[in-house]
């Protein structure tokens, strides 16, 4: 019996070590979604456009996730789609971090659109970059992001507004997230739009310029346990059935 309980804590154990080693925790996530106000409503903004109605303006469907880490980094991910072609679009994967030393402006600047504000619980986060890796019509344009401006003067800017003011999202005054990024093209595009069209004719040169941005709801969402606690989960379980034995016994 002591064999078996001290199998069960020595795994557990081991187990939380190389979880804390090999990755960090989650601490927060957000469910994040289209933020909607003023101007154009999207998740996620591309200044070019793009043909065959695929259009400029792209939502999280379902709901990205914005999660930031115990280590102070972050990511967004999910699928946004189309507003004009459903089943077209991109799988987002935005780096952040909160460390700005290694950019040329450390003190980042609040970027304020459509009267929004700086509130008490605006913070900001530095774009490490990412990827848009594109599905449907747009299956093998493949793009890489980051940060715009260059020297991280306008961050990724994460906070709420007030009654009257647009909050960091610069839509409306809910708990949201805003940033700009720059895009340039992955490798040779091949999508089922990547030629013959008037505009993605010139798709290198095109999008060596091209900016996008984002403007997100972000809503709570429960933070998965780690796998080191549902191990250790496990090991309490696995006393309490031996404990059971015993007692029947």
């Amino acid at each position: 019996m002591r064999n078996k309980l001290s199998v069960i804590m020595t795994a557990a154990v081991l187990a939380v070590g190389a979880s804390a080693a090999s990755a960090a925790s989650v601490v927060q996530e957000w469910t994040a979604t289209s933020a909607v106000g003023s101007g154009s409503d999207h998740s996620l903004w591309i200044s070019t456009g793009l043909g065959n109605g695929v259009g400029k303006d792209f939502d999280f469907v379902p709901g990205g996730a914005f999660r930031m880490f115990d280590d102070g980094t972050g990511t967004l991910t999910g699928n946004v789609e189309s507003q004009n072609n459903a089943g077209s679009g991109f799988a987002v994967s935005f780096d952040y971090d909160s460390d700005f030393s290694g950019n040329t402006v450390t003190n980042p600047v609040f970027k304020s659109e459509n009267g929004s504000v700086e509130t008490a619980d605006t913070f900001y986060m530095d774009m490490e970059g990412g990827s848009l890796t594109g599905f449907g019509l747009l299956a093998g344009l493949n793009l890489n992001v980051s940060r715009m401006p260059a020297d991280g003067r306008f961050a990724t800017q994460i906070g709420s507004g007030t009654a009257t003011e647009n909050g960091a999202n610069n839509k409306n005054n809910e708990f949201g997230l805003a940033n700009w990024f720059f895009i340039t093209i992955d490798g040779t595009p091949t999508c089922a739009i990547c030629s013959n069209n008037s505009v993605l004719a010139s798709l290198s040169s095109k999008f060596g310029g091209v900016q996008g941005d984002i403007n997100l709801n972000l809503t709570p969402s429960p933070v998965p346990l780690p796998a080191s606690g549902l191990l250790l989960l496990a090991a309490a379980g696995g006393l309490t059935g031996l404990r059971r034995r015993k007692s029947k016994a």
